[in-house]
């Protein structure tokens, strides 16, 4: 048996994964998982191997080709996932996609692949800044696990990396060298790869999850900036999306039925409507719709109209819901739905599920190091980052085992925490790491030269780190 420092709960999760590498490879993979997992810092390939206790077993080379050479797929690992996360969701109620780009700041010219973008992190309203990095495009899954106090979870399913036309010259850094053959290599994969634009990447793995869930019907939550042509038409029948509707759309009425003997091409729209801040100056009836979005329950002034949006989708009509602030603290804002038979309450408690996948975002950077790893290598460069996200959703789906198994997974108490009910993802990372300092789990080989150099840390400390 190859030995891994996971506890053997974890293993069942890792076996479904097999058919997707060769037998040296997948052995490679388990330790990389393990390694991330108990990786303490920044999550450098070179770290993770260390943290696998992997360096007196393999060479580290071996870690490195398993990104930059290997033959496997990372949308075969993604369909694993997709069907370990479709257990938890009940056949009868639909799916939920979310969908979202986030950016990972790198230095150093000589990373593959990175170009310039901007950061909505640093920007402000007057002065935009631009930031050199990867911008990961990633459809996730929510998945309702009973971990979160009914808040659900997004578990990241398919990577793609948007790569800018700008990766910074002559102009931007004129002391810069260039002569470096990691510059020009890193110059050359810049060049060499085909540009695509961010809605169609999106488009690319949207479709590719419509066909593994089959005839079950999908409902995409995206932002407005995805809420384009590219992605609404020509969509997979069995995907909807839910979306927020920009101020200055442009609505129409559905055009009327022809008349008997009628000449001329159909029409493809009606009358012009109004725009949006319009209709609602003129609506005099407005709904109160109690819900809770956010995990706050909310009592919104609605109403809802049927329009097309000729500009991003010309053959169907929308439903569309207008929210109102009684407060009078927020401006009104439209979302958007195509499938018409939902309501209002459906469309949006279902854009708010969208914002569990920035929480993602979160906890990949902070506490797996989505944005740590130097690739310099095109091919390693789209493998490596991706791995934060597998790690990330199996140990969310090996918690929401333990929890259906009845071991609750609990954390140290803190006082300034006074309405803590749920624990967090860094309390179900240790939670992992304890269970893996059991008997039952194999210890990785001795080395005299590391236990001279580690502190022997109790699993209170450990615990109490998160």
């Amino acid at each position: 048996m190859f030995d891994t420092i996971l506890p053997q709960s974890f293993g069942g999760l890792l076996a479904a994964f097999q058919p997707c590498f060769t037998a040296p490879t997948y052995r490679t993979f388990q330790l990389l998982i393990a390694g991330w997992i108990h990786c303490p810092g920044r999550h450098t390939i070179t770290a993770v191997a260390v943290a696998a206790g992997a360096v007196e077993q393999r060479h580290l080379s071996v870690f490195h080709r398993f990104f930059a050479r290997a033959q496997w797929s990372l949308d075969a690992v993604g369909q694993v996932l997709f069907r370990l996360a479709l257990a938890w969701v009940p056949a009868d109620q639909p799916l939920y996609l979310l969908l979202d780009d986030t950016l990972a700041r790198k230095h150093g010219k000589g990373i593959s692949l990175a170009t310039m973008h901007h950061d909505p992190l640093l920007s402000t309203a007057k002065k935009p800044f631009f930031s050199f990095g990867h911008v990961w495009v990633v459809l996730a899954l929510w998945v309702p696990l009973p971990l979160g106090g009914g808040r659900g979870f997004a578990l990241p399913l398919l990577f793609r990396l948007y790569v800018g036309t700008k990766r910074g010259g002559q102009r931007d850094a004129p002391s810069r060298p260039r002569a470096g053959t990691r510059q020009r290599a890193a110059a050359g994969a810049h060049a060499a790869h085909p540009y695509c634009t961010k809605l169609e990447l999106a488009r690319e793995l949207i479709t590719r999850v419509a066909q593994w869930a089959g005839e079950r019907v999908l409902y995409l939550a995206v932002d407005s900036a995805y809420a384009g042509r590219p992605v609404l038409e020509g969509r997979p029948p069995n995907v909807q999306v839910l979306s927020r509707l920009r101020a200055d759309a442009a609505l129409w009425a559905r055009p009327s039925h022809r008349r008997p003997g009628q000449k001329g091409r159909p029409r493809r729209r009606g009358a012009r409507l109004p725009r949006l801040k319009d209709l609602a100056r003129q609506r005099r009836g407005w709904a109160v719709l109690p819900l809770t979005l956010y995990g706050r329950p909310v009592s919104p002034q609605v109403f809802t109209l049927t329009a097309l949006w000729y500009g991003a989708l010309r053959e169907q009509p929308l439903r569309i819901v207008v929210v109102r602030d009684p407060t009078g603290r927020r401006q009104d804002e439209a979302f958007f739905c195509t499938d018409l038979r939902v309501d209002a309450a459906f469309i949006l408690t279902g854009y708010a599920r969208r914002w569990t996948l920035e929480v993602t975002f979160h906890d990949l950077k902070q506490f797996l190091g989505f944005a740590d790893p130097p690739q310099q290598t095109a091919r390693a460069v789209l493998r490596t980052a991706p791995v934060a996200g597998v790690v990330y959703a199996l140990v969310l789906l090996w918690a929401a085992e333990q929890a259906r198994a009845g071991h609750a997974v609990g954390w140290v108490p803190r006082p300034w925490y006074r309405t803590k009910t749920a624990p967090s993802f860094l309390d179900l990372l240790t939670a992992l790491r304890l269970a893996s300092r059991r008997p039952d789990v194999s210890s990785p080989p001795y080395c005299p030269l590391c236990a001279q150099k580690a502190s022997a840390a109790t699993p209170d400390a450990a615990r109490a780190a998160a």
